[in-house]
């Protein structure tokens, strides 16, 4: 054999060796990743801004709304305190822009009852997420069925949903109850 030869195939070796161990510390810092964003998501968030499909909404439809992020559910309130929307999310931090997806939950059901085994993709909302400073994150999401945005922006005619949210006083409770009317 030549020593070209035996050269490539320990190189080779090396690769097939050392490849599952990078993986699996890839995997690793991935985790530590989503579990941060994870972290840093967690709480009541104002809803200050955003765009429905490339209308500005207006202060008056602002007003009052709020998000509250509770392990892996997002839920949307209104001025009223009535749930609007809920799903639980999934994160990959590892792209640019952080990815999300959020899986629409029905009001009245619980997520631990969720039937699973119901078809998902067109209740999936696939969307990007960026923080601004520590009090102030965006989303952008399409809407189900329709791709994942790549920029930040809700354009006019598209499917997509632009918010912009700011950190509150008060804790999440994810079944719709206001801190205050739990005491």
């Amino acid at each position: 054999m030549s020593t070209r030869f035996i050269a490539r195939l320990t190189a080779l070796t090396l690769l097939a060796t050392c490849s599952p161990i990078a993986l699996a510390d890839d995997d690793k810092k991935d985790a530590k990743l989503n579990d941060s964003v994870m972290q840093r998501l967690q709480g009541r968030w104002e809803v200050v801004g955003g765009v429905n499909q490339g209308r500005e909404l207006s202060e008056a439809e602002l007003k009052g709304t709020y998000n509250t992020v509770a392990t892996n559910t997002i839920t949307t309130y209104d001025r009223n305190e009535h749930q609007r929307f809920r799903a639980v999310f999934s994160i990959d931090s590892a792209e640019d822009p952080i990815q999300i997806n959020m899986t629409s939950v029905p009001q009245k059901s619980t997520v631990a009852k969720r039937d699973l085994k119901v078809p998902t993709e067109d209740i999936v909302a696939a969307g990007i997420l960026k923080f601004e400073g520590v009090d102030k994150w965006t989303l952008c999401y399409a809407l189900p069925g329709n791709d994942r945005p790549t920029k930040f922006e809700s354009p006019e005619g598209s499917k997509v949903m632009l918010f912009h949210l700011v950190r509150r006083q008060g804790d999440p409770v994810p079944d719709g109850r206001s801190a205050s009317k739990t005491k």
